[in-house]
């Protein structure tokens, strides 16, 4: 267990430590105070939180209808703080600080069941040094929250992959519905837990298949049935979120900007011009179907381009070091007109140039650049090496598929970023250990005097 070992117990005693001080600091002498918690997309957490507190029911924030754009998992996380702590921003952070060093914990945990555990060591250091981490445990946004639940998921499924214990598989599905509650993006990874599951028992006779299936199945489906059941019987909308299809409009929106002539930010206009009159007072079911016969037509059209942009945005992510965030926690600047800072989350730019006034930032965003340029190249090597033992296949499959998918899935569409690769960032970092580790012996090794 990660507390009996020494260096990652102090590992995660400096971390909190150092987080609480930064937070100390935010609080006292960052010029902007704490307005930089605060998103675009903020709001849409932070409101149904208020309305819960206030009027017991959460509610959206630009309409105060019931909630279904979002789900309930983060709002809920803040109406929990806000109702014990007061409607503090220094109470969220700190929860926040305490849940993105936990992940240290989580990630050494999860790289022990099939690693060495030098290997778990170098990934609770990987994961303790994150910028992604680091970053958003000073924001109104789930993504902390998310990669907490969501890597719990991982290490409970790791466990079922090596020791077959259905404890394991029914903690694996909890964390995974807790998950979907914080962050949907992460629903199809029932259906592909699902698929593996049954090859994983593929020999075992379609009796334990189907025990297993119904144990993976069961709570998830149950859960999130239930909120689907309070969709309908609030709003009359039987999806589990009505974001979906949203998404799915806008997704094409900076392939409409270019092909109108224009910056890839006016395409949110564009699309947005272009509902019909009174829109937002159709019944949901029927937003969805415009949407998704909006969207179909435009992806047919601009695939060819969005694959030919999919390597960068996919780079973008994965190399993403979440500097604009980091510049105004530690740097205090510069303060962003709305529209400025718009253009830094969703810039297509690969480097900020908004930010990089002074050589004190051009550092940062090289230590940015080299933290996560180290995990990305150390989990390929990490990939490669453990391909070739067999003994851990399973493991790394499963975690391999994982990064795929929270990659894919968060990279394909404008404005992918850093802060988008902090579902996946613990499971590079299991990965990278494990390169990490046959690096330091084989140093190690290199140093010890012959006999």
């Amino acid at each position: 267990m990660f507390y009996k070992d020494t260096f990652t117990r102090r590992l995660i005693l400096i971390t909190l430590f150092v987080r609480l001080a930064v937070l100390g600091y935010v609080l006292f002498f960052n010029p902007l105070g704490t307005d930089f918690f605060t998103f675009p997309d903020s709001l849409n957490y932070t409101h149904p939180a208020h309305t819960l507190l206030e009027q017991g029911t959460l509610l959206e924030a630009y309409t105060n209808r019931p909630l279904t754009f979002r789900t309930p998992g983060y709002p809920l996380f803040l109406a929990i703080i806000w109702g014990i702590f007061g409607q503090s921003n220094a109470a969220v952070a700190f929860w926040q600080i305490i849940l993105s060093t936990a992940l240290i914990a989580l990630s050494y945990q999860a790289a022990r069941v099939f690693l060495s555990q030098t290997a778990a060591r170098a990934a609770a250091l990987l994961c303790a040094v994150s910028t992604v981490y680091w970053a958003y445990s000073f924001a109104y946004l789930s993504d902390v929250l998310f990669a907490f639940l969501i890597t719990s998921y991982l290490l409970a499924a790791l466990l079922y992959i090596q020791k077959t214990k259905i404890a394991f598989l029914l903690w694996a599905s909890l964390l995974l519905t807790a998950a979907v509650f914080v962050r949907p993006v992460a629903y199809n990874m029932l259906f592909i837990s699902l698929c593996l599951l049954v090859i994983h028992h593929r020999k075992d006779g379609v009796k334990k298949i189907a025990k297993t299936a119904a144990v993976l199945l069961l709570p998830f489906l149950l859960c999130t049935g239930a909120w689907q059941l309070r969709n309908w019987k609030q709003t009359g909308y039987t999806g589990f979120h009505s974001s979906a299809a949203y998404n799915l409009y806008y997704w094409n929106l900076d392939s409409v900007a270019r092909a109108n002539g224009l910056p890839a930010q006016e395409g949110s206009r564009l699309l947005s011009q272009a509902l019909p009159p009174d829109f937002n007072n159709w019944p949901l079911s029927q937003q969805d179907n415009w949407f998704k016969q909006q969207a179909k037509p435009m992806i047919l059209k601009y695939w060819p381009e969005k694959l030919l942009r999919a390597p960068y945005w996919l780079a973008k992510t994965l190399l993403g070091g979440s500097y604009t965030q980091l510049s105004r926690l530690f740097l205090g600047r510069p303060p962003l007109t709305e529209e400025e800072f718009s253009y830094q989350l969703n810039k297509p730019a690969p480097i900020p140039v908004k930010h990089l006034r002074r050589l004190s930032d051009w550092l940062l965003l090289g230590l940015c650049f080299l933290q996560t340029l180290l995990t990305a190249g150390l989990a390929f090597a990490g990939a490669f090496l453990l391909w070739k033992d067999k003994t851990k296949r399973n493991c790394l499959v499963f975690i391999g598929i994982y990064i795929l998918y929270f990659w894919g899935i968060s990279s394909t569409f404008f404005g992918a970023g850093g802060r988008y690769r902090a579902p996946f960032e613990s499971a590079l970092c299991i990965l990278g250990g494990a390169a990490a580790a046959v690096l330091w012996n084989k140093l190690t090794r290199r140093k010890k005097p012959a006999r």
